[in-house]
């Protein structure tokens, strides 16, 4: 697997596997990606999603906060980091805090923290797989009463999981080969070998030599 100590990149948002995709491929929405990806259904429009709006229109406002509440300053806003060995896994990150992953979110009031974290975690998880950073930290504003600072810390062995699960998923967009409506997660802790992708996603995935080399 790759150590995560990622080049920064001008911010072009390339193709790839981005954190907001790490999160659906947790949730194991192969499929409804894998058509985003290869251009077989348009991206869903978010101009017009107010929850969405408001978290970039909040965005600078809870950066700031941030900065204030913390006395940490943020940089690199809205650059765009890969992996020092994956180019088709990426982050673009909402900034860095000395050496942590800055992630600024604005959700509903009443949202319970730990439905925060469980919600973001595989996206700040994909940040830091991808910038090499061992720390995050989620700057959420609730609605207009309250606001939060979470630190997550480096979990290798999800990371483990995430980059296999990015390896496969992409091996899927690259050769057109349509995934399951949906896969577990977990599914990628059994990921080991030749063998194992032949139990689970056939054989014509598990012999490919592109995959392999990214698995071993």
């Amino acid at each position: 697997m790759g150590k995560g100590n990622g080049k920064l990149k001008p911010p072009k948002r390339p193709t790839g596997i981005g954190g907001t995709d790490a999160i659906r491929l947790v949730a194991g929405e192969w499929k409804d990606l894998w058509l985003e990806k290869t251009g077989a259904v348009e991206r869903k429009d978010l101009s017009s999603v107010l929850p969405v709006q408001l978290g970039i229109f909040t965005e600078e406002f809870n950066r700031r906060w941030y900065q204030e509440v913390s006395g940490e300053r943020v940089v690199n806003i809205g650059n765009i980091f890969t992996h020092p060995q994956y180019d088709y896994i990426y982050g673009s990150l909402d900034g860095v805090a000395k050496g942590k992953v800055f992630e600024a979110k604005h959700v509903n009031a009443f949202v319970k923290d730990q439905n925060i974290i469980d919600k973001y975690y595989p996206q700040v998880q994909h940040y830091m797989m991808v910038t090499g950073f061992s720390k995050a930290v989620l700057s959420v504003l609730r609605g207009n009463l309250g606001y939060n600072v979470f630190t997550i810390e480096k979990d290798k062995p999800f990371q483990k999981k995430l980059e296999i699960a990015c390896h496969l998923f992409w091996f899927h967009v690259m050769n057109k080969i349509q995934p399951p409506e949906y896969i577990d997660f977990d599914l990628m802790g059994r990921i080991n070998n030749e063998q194992d992708i032949e139990n689970h996603f056939g054989e014509e995935i598990s012999s490919d030599g592109w995959l392999q080399g990214k698995l071993n």
